[in-house]
């Protein structure tokens, strides 16, 4: 089950034509980054989580990939699920404890949002999850909670999901994303 949303797609087609096909990128200084698209998962050297599509690619020998969202990244965002945090774009996550994203409930160990007044985390590619799935035939809606279990893992948790309109189908994040890399 693949899912894509054609207004997320048409956004993303404009910002690919909006976006430098070369940058500098101050995680990686010795090399320029070349943005592509990749059908192969790989794992961004930003944020450490795997990705899959569009990304900014070390354009000499190295194996250094970011996704796009850590690759030029807002130095600060607001979300719906959190409208009294302020996200601020840090390159390693605050402290000395073990930090999870807000999401996906995945552990945080490289580029971050976070809340200093709250604490929240979020992956730069949570952060910017399409509050819409769309492959065509249903529609999936993101939410912050559900207390359906999730119909890939069976498991109930804290973290966000995608949940169809007639709430038959609800999956968790991490769950899609990795139904995404198959």
């Amino acid at each position: 089950m693949m899912y894509s949303t054609s207004k997320s797609f048409r956004k993303e087609t404009s910002i690919t034509n909006t976006k430098c096909s070369e940058i500098s990128h101050f995680s990686h200084p010795k090399h320029k980054l070349r943005f592509e698209y990749s059908e192969f998962p790989f794992k961004c050297d930003g944020c450490k989580e795997v990705g899959i599509g569009l990304r900014y690619k070390c354009s000499s020998i190295c194996d250094y990939d970011l996704h796009m969202h850590c690759a030029i990244p807002s130095p600060s965002l607001y979300h719906p699920f959190y409208p009294k945090c302020s996200f601020q774009f840090l390159s390693k996550p605050p402290g000395n404890i073990p930090r999870y994203c807000n999401a996906c409930e995945k552990g945080v160990t490289g580029f971050v949002y976070h809340c200093m007044t709250c604490g929240f985390d979020l992956h730069p590619c949570c952060a910017k999850l399409p509050m819409v799935l769309d492959d065509g035939e249903i529609k999936l809606y993101l939410y912050r909670k559900v207390s359906s279990p999730c119909h890939r893992c069976g498991q109930k948790g804290r973290s966000w999901s995608y949940r169809s309109s007639c709430k038959k189908c609800n999956l968790h994040v991490a769950c899609v994303r990795e139904i995404q890399r198959l």
